[in-house]
């Protein structure tokens, strides 16, 4: 199999850790549960500049590097790699966090075979050498994909014909039912679908 894995809150515990920072950054209490869009601006009720400079401390290379592999993705990975299945590691993080995104996966031993950047949420200052577009992205086969976006979900499973395992979070509830996508509690769980 050829399997697409994302790796903000599918493999590594990111936006977890973000109400703590929004507390500390700006004194505003908002639980990770009501975090119900994946627009972060929108979810934590921030000004355009509050939002600037949120953005530019969560792309910190300490941070980055600190964030824990959410539980069971690396036994699933490693099950995978050893059964010869060729797993790709697709990320929407901007392309100036390539290194240290790299540096994460090297870090916490995560078995993968490419590593690609994607320009999912059209960022403005995203190196094109270094990144490709989504319609670039539909080019490419895969048999399984692993999201945690509503959107990429969709995109997977409509425009690219995706079976997509859609990692259960608060942001992505209100996704429309799709035959190719579907919900999944947890790594175990959702492995245990495509054994």
């Amino acid at each position: 199999m050829n399997i697409y894995v994302d790796v903000d809150d599918v493999l590594s515990k990111t936006t977890e850790t973000y109400p703590e920072i929004i507390k500390q950054m700006f004194g505003k209490s908002v639980a990770f549960e009501d975090l119900a869009t994946f627009d972060l601006q929108s979810s934590f009720r921030l000004t355009d500049q509050e939002f600037h400079d949120f953005f530019d401390c969560i792309h910190q290379e300490a941070l980055l590097l600190g964030f824990e592999l959410v539980d069971g993705a690396l036994t699933v990975l490693n099950a995978w790699a050893d059964a010869g299945h060729t797993i790709d590691i697709v990320t929407g993080r901007p392309t100036s966090v390539r290194k240290v995104t790299l540096a994460w996966l090297d870090r916490n031993q995560v078995p993968y075979d490419q590593f690609i950047m994607v320009d999912k949420y059209n960022r403005p200052g995203n190196d094109p050498s270094l990144s490709v577009s989504k319609a670039v992205l539909a080019k490419r086969h895969y048999d399984l994909a692993v999201e945690d976006s509503a959107d990429m979900a969709l995109y997977l499973a409509d425009t690219m014909g995706v079976e997509t395992a859609l990692m259960d979070k608060p942001w992505n509830q209100n996704c429309p039912d799709r035959k190719k996508v579907i919900r999944c509690q947890s790594w175990s769980k959702m492995a245990a679908l495509w054994d």
